[in-house]
């Protein structure tokens, strides 16, 4: 594993015109992306004094965040349910895969697409959609996806409760630093157990 993985420093590459600027994100950078994350609408004086460090460093370090494309905006947290889109299922999909570009560009034609993924294992990519009844899912199972040539197959399963965490960045790297693939395990992408 690269050095710059230890002590939860992350370099990240952020491309500008045509050349390469490298940031690294020290424990404060992690801390500072770990409270706009519970409170986006922090001011950098805030910031400053959470952190502490002077307003000047807090407002640097934001800038940094941001020109590096690692800060990319800022988002509410939104009551589904209340907002009348309560029903929500994961969609995975099976593609022709000479047909990739097609799919990209047709999969934000649907308004209930919250999130897409490319995935690894039996299916190429899951969707999360959100509508108002079952109704609404069941049409876009049966009804729109399946309408698209590139679609091979799909799985709908529906989500019957939700919970939310926000992924803590600092242990996050510090588990990936300390973990090791066995031999025996690499590759191995499903575990089931049978007792």
């Amino acid at each position: 594993m690269p050095a710059c993985w230890t002590d939860c420093r992350v370099w990240i590459d952020c491309r500008k015109s045509k050349e390469i600027t490298t940031v690294e994100l020290d424990d404060t950078h992690i801390k500072m992306l770990d409270l706009l994350r519970q409170d986006a609408r922090l001011s950098i004086a805030a910031l400053a004094k959470r952190l502490n460090i002077s307003r000047s460093n807090a407002y640097q370090r934001f800038e940094a965040l941001r020109t590096a494309g690692v800060l990319m905006g800022s988002t509410v947290d939104i009551n589904f349910g209340a907002a009348g889109v309560g029903v929500a299922a994961l969609i995975f999909i099976s593609l022709d895969q000479t047909r990739w570009d097609e799919f990209r560009e047709r999969i934000y034609e649907l308004p209930e697409l919250e999130y897409y993924a490319v995935t690894s294992g039996q299916y190429d990519c899951m969707l999360l959609v959100r509508t108002a009844n079952i109704a609404g899912i069941h049409k876009l199972t049966t009804e729109t996806i399946p309408r698209w040539s590139v679609i091979r197959e799909t799985e709908t399963v529906f989500l019957l409760d939700e919970g939310w965490s926000r992924v803590d960045i600092e242990g996050s790297i510090k588990n990936a630093a300390a973990a090791q693939l066995q031999t025996n395990t690499t590759g191995m992408m499903r575990f089931r157990r049978t007792r």
